[in-house]
């Protein structure tokens, strides 16, 4: 006869949902797309709506603006778009979750669009594959329940996120990029 424990069985439960986490990297291909929700530590609880990334209007203002521009010798936190009313306000930023969107700019430039719908500010590392190459890129902190770009002045074959966690964040605070 086996004896199960309160407290064990307890702890068992609690437990359990932590296997479930998933910690693998989220691989993008140009024009592909996909949302997920993460737990309190920021690992990926689900995966949901992988698919090709769509344009919106804002996208495709940031994108000329940050296309035109000299690229930075290192990494900048924001490239601001300038003040112009004919720029179409962004999306609102959709609760909950984290949705990334990898954009491919005319074949020449990437842009990647993370949406963070969460009240904390997130972090992640990124690797790019260019030419057959995968090295590792900066990239900035993504402030709470706002959009963040990033982009580079080349193509790239793939990008890779992981280590994906929350960190403190309220406005005021800076944009650190690493």
């Amino acid at each position: 006869m086996m004896r199960v424990f309160p407290l064990a069985a307890a702890l068992a439960a609690v437990a359990a949902p932590a296997l479930a986490q998933d910690r693998r990297p989220i691989a993008l291909a140009p024009d592909e797309a996909i949302t997920i929700r993460l737990d309190e530590n920021g690992a990926t609880l689900a995966r949901e709506e992988a698919g090709r990334a769509e344009w919106r209007s804002h996208d495709v203002a940031v994108a000329r603006h940050m296309s035109g521009l000299t690229p930075p010798k290192a990494p900048v936190q924001a490239s601001a778009m300038p003040d112009d009313p004919s720029v179409p306000p962004e999306d609102p930023v959709q609760p909950g979750r984290l949705r990334l969107r990898f954009l491919s700019i005319a074949g020449q430039h990437m842009m990647l669009v993370l949406e963070n719908g969460y009240d904390r500010g997130i972090v992640y590392r990124a690797r790019m594959t260019r030419d057959g190459n995968q090295t590792a890129t900066d990239v900035c902190l993504v402030m709470p329940m706002r959009y963040s770009y990033e982009h580079w002045p080349h193509t790239i074959e793939r990008i890779e996120l992981s280590d994906i966690r929350f960190v403190p964040w309220r406005e005021g605070d800076p944009n650190p990029c690493a």
